[in-house]
């Protein structure tokens, strides 16, 4: 089973994913865990070059190296759900689609990159205030996370994407915990279903 954790930036993403991979190994599920992008890997020290203003990149160039981070792991994640019965996806796919929408991009497009990736059975978006966000980093926030009007885009793309394609909605306003038992809820009774 593949989960993906998705949400704006500053939404709990790293701290709900490290959660929820505790909670399953301590049910005795096997978990692994993959972070996009993965900024150790050749791509990766591109797209955070590209974050943190070093390279300039037009929309399409940038959401390609996204993809392309993702292709470069994919023996990887494949050996991973050969051994684990959970992979828990620290963003997937999914932030391409809307990260790339924002950036003026056709969602068809942007689906035809991903092609061929192993697919999320649940995808579970954390959706947090902008104030909340914003509260949680307050310096050293890459080019996406600086702009206010981005970041509000961000938010209302991926609720309507969460609408048209059933990825979960969890609101991320409340404490670690609560966001946490909510998560749960949700993947066991996907898992039971």
């Amino acid at each position: 089973m593949i989960i993906a954790l998705e949400g704006t930036d500053q939404a709990g993403k790293k701290t709900q994913t490290a959660m929820l991979a505790k909670a399953l190994k301590a049910q005795k599920i096997k978990t692994a865990v993959f972070d996009f992008p993965d900024y150790s890997t050749v791509i990766g020290k591109e797209i955070n070059g590209y974050l943190h203003g070093k390279r300039k990149f037009p929309p399409e160039i940038i959401h390609y190296l996204y993809a392309a981070n993702r292709w470069e792991k994919l023996e990887e994640i494949k050996k991973s759900a050969a051994k684990n019965s959970v992979l828990i996806m620290n963003r997937y796919y999914h932030s391409n689609l809307v990260y790339g929408i924002a950036n003026g991009l056709k969602e068809k497009w942007l689906q035809k990159l991903e092609e061929g990736l192993p697919k999320a059975d649940l995808v579970i978006v954390l959706d947090a205030s902008q104030s909340d966000s914003f509260s949680r980093k307050k310096s050293k926030r890459d080019a996406f996370e600086k702009n206010k009007d981005f970041s509000k885009k961000i938010s209302q793309i991926y609720r309507r994407l969460a609408k048209k394609h059933r990825w979960k909605i969890v609101n991320a306003s409340g404490t670690k915990q609560e966001v946490h038992k909510e998560i749960l809820k949700i993947i066991f009774k996907k898992i039971g279903s």
